[in-house]
């Protein structure tokens, strides 16, 4: 399986191979959920849906807004069914790599303890959530063909990735003028959203295309780490039954971590976000001139 476009192949086949081997693999990943392997199915799943949304959204024009709106929203009610489950683990995690910098006395225990309690109750659920999630994902693989992208071009594709970095250029500058974990939670979607868009174009230029996506990874993950630390102290700060000795170290510790990774984000985005928009879609049409046409049958 290949997330990107080949080279040579018809950009209407492409798009629909991409899509339907994306979903395919989100099915299986579904269907192969047990308790053990649950967290790790659960996160390639959604991961799957995250990535075929990115490239709904740059074929947005191309289909229609309608069937964007359906396709899109279907997908997205999949992928929150499953949230509960990788939230909890997520925090769990957060809490492990927390507490080798908290004072050995404490354990954190009755965090943890609230943790295990609700990735056990999230577990009980999971039957009747898969076998939503799986019809509403075979529904979507059985509408691809009617998508009507036969006249979707390279250019298109360049424009809509243009459009996509310009959103990320804006969403940078809204986070510099206001530091909220709104903000940043709304630039990290983006930029998530460039990182798998940007992948898919990767063999217009394999040297240049391929920096510039692996740049937007790494700037993505950082934002999701982020994003991770300001939901899990939301999280703390609603929650009843938590020692307050706990929860004050945790605040603290939280805080600390956020404030490095916003200096680091900052930086990594007034690096990759330097070129203006225009600029950057007239490098990808330059790029675009030669892509292949498809071989002929």
């Amino acid at each position: 399986m290949s997330y990107r476009l080949k080279t040579g192949e018809g950009i209407a086949a492409g798009t629909r191979r991409i899509t339907r081997e994306e979903l395919e693999s989100a099915l299986c990943e579904i269907a192969a959920v047990t308790t053990g392997n649950e967290a790790d199915a659960v996160h390639a799943a959604r991961k799957c849906i995250k990535k075929t949304r990115a490239l709904l959204r740059l074929i947005r024009e191309e289909i229609g807004r309608e069937i964007f709106k359906e396709e899109n929203r279907s997908l997205r009610d999949v992928a929150r069914g499953f949230s509960g489950r990788r939230d909890a683990r997520v925090e769990l995690q957060l809490l492990e790599k927390l507490r080798k910098q908290a004072p050995p006395s404490l354990a954190f225990e009755k965090t943890t303890s609230m943790l295990q309690e609700e990735i056990a109750n999230n577990a009980d659920t999971i039957g009747p959530q898969r076998q939503a999630a799986e019809s509403t994902l075979q529904l979507i693989c059985d509408r691809i063909e009617g998508w009507p992208l036969d006249n979707l071009g390279m250019d298109d594709l360049c424009c809509a990735l243009r459009f996509s970095y310009r959103r990320g250029r804006k969403y940078y500058r809204c986070v510099c003028a206001k530091k909220t974990p709104e903000n940043f939670h709304a630039w990290r979607r983006r930029v998530k959203d460039f990182w798998y868009q940007s992948r898919l174009l990767c063999n217009l230029n394999p040297t240049v295309m391929c920096e510039i996506s692996e740049a937007a990874g790494t700037l993505g993950k950082k934002l999701g780490d982020l994003h991770d630390l300001a939901f899990f102290r939301l999280h703390l700060q609603g929650r009843q039954g938590i020692d307050e000795e706990e929860r004050n170290v945790l605040f603290g510790l939280i805080c600390a971590a956020e404030n490095e990774l916003e200096e680091a984000v900052l930086d990594l985005g007034a690096r990759f976000f330097a070129e203006k928009s225009g600029a950057f879609e007239r490098r990808l049409l330059r790029y675009a001139r030669d892509w292949p046409a498809p071989a002929r049958a």
